[in-house]
Parts: structure tokens; sequence; C-alpha cells
């Protein structure tokens, strides 16, 4: 098993879905056609513990399929790229940033057919290495 994270609002109207692992993405209280932003646990991407104020961690296993769309370089384009053109514009991509390598910004329409074996809460040590934090730094009880 393979998890990538993604810090998601504690009140996302997505909560229930992912709690029956079900892959949906809402911005602004709607369905949303941008890239759903994903990292892995070599990620360079450390947000500062505030975040845990109003996001909770969660933990996606897309199985086989993070290796062959996720985590395939014949999926990406680049942020800094001259042919990027917004998150919406590029559907059938994963948008890589050389700044925060091991974040990957998943195309709309490559979420809807990627293979869900799992969301769960991420465990208390996830958290840690998703923070640059020792264990003890963060606190226990993550809730849906």
């Amino acid at each position: 098993m393979t998890y990538v994270y993604r810090w998601t609002d504690a009140n996302s109207p997505d909560i229930p879905n992912y709690k029956n692992k079900k892959l949906t993405y809402s911005y602004g209280g709607r369905s949303s056609d941008k890239a759903f932003w994903v990292f892995d646990k070599n990620s360079a991407y450390r947000p500062g513990k505030g975040i845990m104020k109003d996001r909770i961690l969660l933990a996606f296993d897309f199985g086989e399929h993070y290796t062959t769309v996720v985590a395939n370089p014949d999926n990406f384009i680049n942020f800094e790229s001259e042919d990027f053109k917004g998150e919406t514009r590029h559907p059938t991509q994963v948008i890589i940033k050389s700044n925060e390598a091991g974040a990957y910004g998943i195309g709309a329409m490559i979420r809807g057919f990627l293979m869900v074996r799992d969301i769960r809460l991420a465990t208390r040590k996830e958290m840690a290495a998703a923070l640059g934090l020792k264990e003890i730094e963060v606190p226990a009880g993550q809730r849906w």
C-alpha cells in the first residue's frame, strides 16, 4: 500500500464521501474541476502546525493507480511550464511543481477513474511526518 495525503477542511462537504471511500472534490460548496492536490510522504511540502486548526489530514490509497497514473511522468505537466494553462485546463494530466517534489495535482478527469482502495484519517505518526514534527508535538485524536 502506498498512501498519499491531503489536508482537507474539517467541514468539507466531501467528508461523508471520503468516509465511504468515494473520491469527490468540492470547492466553494460545489463540485470542482480544479486539480485535487495530494502529496507523498517524501514530499518537500511542509505546512505550518497551524494547518491543524481547521483541517484534517487524510490518507488515500489509490492502489496500483498511484504508480501507473498519479506518479507516472508520462502524465505530468509542470506548473512552471509555458504549456501550463491553469489547474482546470489540464483535466487529463497530473500537475507537478519543482519546488514541491512529491506533490501531485490530479486532474478532474483522472479523478473519475482512479481506483480508491482506502481513504482514512492519517495517524498521529503520519501527521507528524507531514508537518516535519516529532510525534509528541502533534495532538492526538483527529476526528472525521
